[in-house]
């Protein structure tokens, strides 16, 4: 294994946070800052976005304290809630269950198995809010498979999972093969006990995802039967992908169980109590120790998310995405996404639906739905969707088949911290069409909040929404890469086609 070279920066989530809850650019912020110090301290101060962005990217650790007075004046918090890191040593404690309590305590049960309890759940509310800091940490430990321009964002891949081109989602060719061999890793094993609790005096919670459930249950969350990425090719002659099948859960035991053992031994307490990030190393790891190869589908299950970034096109392009809830989403909570963007599955798991849910535009046409116009979860409990019989899908069925709705496979890339991989796409929508359709866009669906109805989109957008460092890896990455190929996705028309 490859071990950590180079320095880390962690991000100051604590002062993005009180920004962004303001509705401030870094700019914006900069020149507040400069006019409380005239008007209060008759100092006359030059701070630039650049300086914002020093801070909130921990390129400076610790400012000037006068800086500080004046954020935490201007915010109405103490300095310590600023999230700088202090001079003095740091003890780096190990996270301890602070102002945690499992309610209601079973009368007699053992001390030993709720203070066990306990720690697990302070791990898992703390990576709750540190998911991007601890992608960061477990990108470093993958250095080969770092892409270009997406480095610090938490985004792994292989090379050739990534096609050099924007691919036209029709030619894409997806096959499933419901007889493929099982996965070797499941999560229980004994490499991945340091991320499951106690459930009895000297027994552990079978999987990560049963102590969820007792634990921390997010409020979607079930054990629905998913399709698992098993092949990939990416080659100049076709694009092609393999699937097999899984079930929900056997993310959760796998990826979650990751992200979890990262927490467990990347977080720590300063002396001031507050979270802080330790350098990237191998040495606790042993569950991704156990898995080593990340790109190795065989040894573990890859679940298949598809993550869309919905452009609507016309002379002024623009982006809509997804801040997602952590208390409502079992992974990716607190960070924002792709909009639409959800698990490739079936509406039902009837052997009917499972065959005609088999494609990566029905999955897109369901998420929009979900997720854009507030519809139901197709959460397979029901008979199978008449797409041809709704009008919603009827109207996106026609406008995909004359190419007002325009998609592209962009490739699939890992989020470094869960191992999760996102088969990206990105879908281009004519003007009109995308007014019509979504002219009733919900501002919250049931993962979590629409940030904004459209973003520009343009490099300034791009380049801001990165410095915030809110951007989920898989966002990260489509916005690169469909930025890298806009011409090939948003053709100018000249005045022959105009």
């Amino acid at each position: 294994m490859a071990g950590f070279t180079g320095a880390f920066r962690s991000p100051n989530e604590s002062l993005i946070s009180l920004r962004v809850t303001r509705a401030l650019s870094q700019q914006e912020l900069a020149e507040e800052l400069n006019r409380l110090a005239t008007t209060k301290y008759n100092r006359h101060l030059t701070l630039t976005k650049k300086s914002v962005y020093r801070w909130e990217s921990g390129e400076t650790e610790s400012p000037k304290h006068l800086y500080q007075r004046l954020l935490a004046e201007y915010f109405g918090v103490s300095i310590t809630e600023l999230g700088f890191r202090r001079p003095q040593h740091q003890s780096n404690r190990p996270l301890d269950p602070v102002g945690i309590t499992l309610t209601p305590e079973v009368p007699g049960e053992s001390p030993d198995v709720v203070e066990d309890q306990q720690r697990w759940l302070a791990v898992r509310t703390a990576l709750g809010s540190t998911r991007r800091s601890l992608a960061l940490v477990a990108e470093s430990l993958y250095p080969d498979y770092r892409v270009p321009g997406l480095e610090h964002t938490g985004v792994i891949t292989r090379p050739d999972w990534i096609p050099a081109v924007p691919v036209s989602l029709g030619t894409v060719t997806s096959t499933l093969d419901s007889d493929a061999a099982l996965p070797l890793i499941t999560g229980g094993e004994t490499e991945s006990a340091a991320a499951r609790p106690l459930a009895t005096p000297g027994q552990r919670f079978r999987r990560y995802h049963d102590a969820m459930r007792e634990l921390a249950t997010p409020r979607l969350f079930e054990n629905r039967l998913c399709f698992r990425i098993i092949k990939l090719d990416c080659s100049a002659r076709s694009t092609g992908m393999t699937f097999g099948h899984m079930g929900f859960f056997d993310s959760m035991d796998t990826n979650e169980a990751l992200a979890h053992e990262t927490a467990l031994h990347h977080l720590a307490r300063d002396e001031q109590d507050q979270v802080t990030i330790t350098k990237p190393s191998w040495r606790n790891l042993t569950f991704r120790k156990l898995i080593a190869d990340p790109f190795d589908l065989s040894r573990r299950p890859l679940m298949g998310a598809v993550g869309t970034l919905t452009i609507r096109g016309g002379e002024s392009p623009s982006i809509v995405l997804h801040q997602r809830d952590g208390s409502r989403v079992a992974g990716g909570g607190g960070m924002i996404h792709l909009m639409p963007a959800g698990v490739f599955q079936p509406s039902s798991i009837l052997p009917a639906a499972v065959a005609e849910d088999f494609s990566l535009w029905r999955n897109i046409e369901r998420e929009l739905a979900e997720e854009l116009l507030g519809h139901d979860e197709y959460d397979g409990s029901g008979q199978p969707i008449a797409y041809s019989d709704l009008e919603f899908f009827a109207r996106l069925d026609r406008a995909y088949e004359v190419g007002d709705i325009r998609v592209w496979f962009l490739g699939i890339t890992l989020d470094a911290l869960t191992l999760c991989g996102d088969i990206l796409t990105v879908a281009v929508i004519e003007p009109d069409l995308y007014d019509a359709l979504f002219s009733r866009a919900v501002s919250a669906n049931s993962e979590g909040m629409v940030t904004a109805r459209t973003l520009p989109f343009e490099g300034n957008t791009l380049r801001d929404l990165r410095e915030q460092g809110h951007l989920s890896p898989g966002a990260a990455a489509a916005l690169h890469l469909a930025w890298i190929h806009r011409d090939t996705l948003l053709p100018r028309k000249g005045p022959a086609q105009a």
